[in-house]
């Protein structure tokens, strides 16, 4: 195997003096906060280390292993995280104003690109399964949406959701392209999938024609690294890497890429001792959560292991509440809360320890709960919302703030949106309804915090 990028930072940043950026100068003597943050091997590019955006030498070298390890056509890596791939993907695979077909559960990001790039959406609605979590998009809801618009450029699915939903990548893959439409895939929370070891197929492997991971979700790398596979040949890899020198940064962190560098390297050499390892602490925490009767772990058919939601509403009490709990008293963070559940998110770091003290914890709390039914609930409106402007029309529209309870029947002009995970639950152009209302108020009531 060729250096890896981190050893090569190694030997050449004490070796050269740098008249060049970043301003500390790797003078980790300046500042105490700076030996922490391992300044005295942070480059941007220079001599020697390529150039993210046209790569030839170290960093191509590094993808191409990456794009072996995830079975991709290419891989690009990412120092924005999920959220500039998944712009690019959309720029790369669609013209101005073309039509997009995409889940409604999509991340802000993706409903940023449609703004940007002025495209038409259609929505797919996920199932809707208990406590107001959403499912799978069905290849029987894609199929009739290409009917109805035989002419859209794009589907996007989110897979997995952020509650672990898998959808099935194949046969949406399928469908999308019978009518030479590409298929984006949102895997942010599925880096770790297509590897085997008890978690579901990747996109990669199921049919897709770009899919967007963030690495540091679930795997062994820092805040803020991705990568974005091209899969097929009906994505130009020349436009990719285009888009991305438009929505990535043109000064990337070689700190950034190399723990890129490192986990490609980690899961060459360990895969079978990391994911088993996970594996094992997984499978001890939900043994021992069988003991739990008021909260409920959350399982269904379509689902990705190592996301733990936690079902509370049987326990008398939110999601919020859970998290608030399991911060203050037991020093643990969960990922994120809703009305009636919680979502922990495991990674490739996790041990049985961190494992077994999160389902102690659970069992501390579930044996002193109430048992009182939770009253409250939060789920999307059984329709669609009424389309009344395209989301990029809105922002040259005038308008004036309301009272949430005077809202229904008028038109947003705003995004509302529950963050994490960042889903909006009203688009700018859609008609509010009063389910719209109810469902906002639920999620208040809850203690969700809202932002627009």
């Amino acid at each position: 195997m060729d250096e890896l990028l981190l050893e090569k930072l190694e030997k050449y940043c004490p070796q050269v003096c740098p008249m060049h950026m970043p301003g500390h100068k790797r003078n980790t003597d300046t500042a105490d906060y700076l030996k922490k943050l391992a300044a005295d091997i942070d480059i941007t590019e220079i001599d020697g280390f390529d150039n993210l955006h046209s790569p030839e030498g170290v960093l191509l070298e590094s993808m191409n292993r990456a794009a072996k390890v995830w079975g991709s056509r290419k891989t690009f890596y990412l120092v924005g995280g999920s959220t500039c791939g998944i712009m690019a993907a959309v720029f790369a695979a669609a013209n101005w104003g073309d039509k997009i077909i995409m889940a409604r559960n999509c991340h802000k990001s993706v409903y940023n690109a449609v703004n940007m790039r002025q495209l038409k959406p259609v929505y797919l609605k996920p199932k809707m399964l208990e406590n107001g979590i959403c499912g799978e998009i069905t290849p029987e809801s894609a199929e009739k949406a290409f009917e109805e618009n035989p002419d859209a450029k794009i589907l996007f699915i989110t897979s997995p959701t952020y509650e672990g939903i898998v959808s099935d990548i194949g046969a949406l893959s399928e469908i999308a392209h019978r009518y030479e439409a590409a298929v984006i895939v949102d895997e942010a929370h599925g880096a770790h999938f297509g590897f085997g070891y008890g978690f579901p197929d990747s996109a990669v492997k199921c049919g897709a024609d770009i899919v967007v991971q963030s690495l540091h979700k679930t795997m062994s790398s820092l805040t803020q690294t991705a990568l974005l596979h091209v899969c097929s040949g009906r994505i130009d890899c020349t436009c990719v890497q285009n888009q991305l020198s438009v929505f990535q940064t043109s000064s990337p962190s070689y700190l950034l890429l190399s723990s890129i560098d490192g986990c490609v390297s980690e899961l060459e050499k360990n895969a079978p001792e990391l994911f088993g390892r996970w594996q094992q602490a997984l499978d001890i925490f939900y043994s021992k959560c069988k003991a739990l009767e008021k909260l409920k772990i959350f399982t269904c058919a379509q689902r990705d292991r190592s996301k733990i939601v936690v079902l509370t509403a049987n326990a008398g009490m939110s999601g919020t509440e859970l998290m608030k709990k399991l911060r203050c008293e037991y020093k643990i963070e969960l990922e994120m809360a809703s009305v009636c559940y919680a979502v922990a998110m495991t990674g490739m770091g996790d041990t049985l320890y961190s494992l077994d003290m999160f389902a102690d914890a659970l069992i501390d709390i579930d044996r002193k709960a109430s048992g009182n039914k939770f009253a409250g609930s939060a789920v999307m409106p059984a329709v669609i919302p009424e389309i009344s402007m395209l989301p990029w029309q809105t922002q040259s529209a005038g308008g004036e703030y309301a009272e949430l309870v005077s809202a229904p029947g008028r038109t947003s002009l705003e995004y509302v949106w529950a963050y994490p995970p960042g889903i909006p639950l009203l688009v700018p152009g859609e008609v509010i309804s009063r389910d719209i209302v109810n469902m906002l108020l639920s999620y208040k009531a809850g203690g969700i915090e809202l932002k627009s």
